[in-house]
Parts: C-alpha cells; structure tokens; sequence
C-alpha cells in the first residue's frame, strides 16, 4: 500500500465519504427539480383559470410543476437507494493523491 492510504485516518475517510454523497448531483439536481415544482405548481394554481385558455384546455403549468416534483423526488430516491460506493470514494480520493506525488517526481 501506499502512504497516502496509511495517512489517510477513519476519521478522515468517513469525513470525505460524507463530504462527497453531499455534493452527489443526484442530490443537486433533485433539489432543483423539486424547488422549481413546487413554484410551478403553485403558478399553476393561482393562475387556474388563465392557462387552460392559453395551452388549449390543459393546465400545463400545474402538470409540469407536479412532473417535476416527481422527477426531484425520484433523484433523492435514486441517491437514497444507491449511493455511491465508500470503497469508490477513497479509492479515487488515493488515486488521485499517488498521481499527484508521481506528477512531483516523488516516489510512493
């Protein structure tokens, strides 16, 4: 092994795990999904009477705010179910760091 994986504590290795699940797109992208449906859907129901008028009958505003409460919903339930593997995390995160000492000219 090399001496970025002795160097690397539990403390630190469950801290970078922690860190990198919190930045998971999945997440990001949920929370926009869900932040603008629920606008969307709220636009939709204020305006119940103006948009059938304009999109020939259908509330649009109201099914595409409630499609993309679904969508957000699905990415926080896509990241719940399956979240990045641990192993991957630090495995990358030791790659990364044996790359950048070779990239020095320092042996590891």
């Amino acid at each position: 092994m090399s001496d970025t994986t002795t160097a690397m504590t539990e403390e630190q290795k469950a801290a970078l795990v922690r860190s990198t699940r919190r930045l998971d797109l999945r997440r990001i992208l949920g929370g926009l999904f869900v932040v603008y449906g629920v606008i969307t859907t709220i636009v939709g129901i204020v305006h119940w009477d103006t948009d059938p008028q304009k999109t020939g009958g259908i509330h649009i505003n109201l099914w595409v705010g409630l499609s993309m409460l679904v969508g957000g919903l699905l990415f926080f339930l896509w990241d719940r179910l399956a979240p990045v593997p641990a192993e991957d995390i630090i495995g990358q995160a030791e790659a990364e760091a044996d790359q950048k000492a070779a990239g020095e000219g320092r042996d590891h």
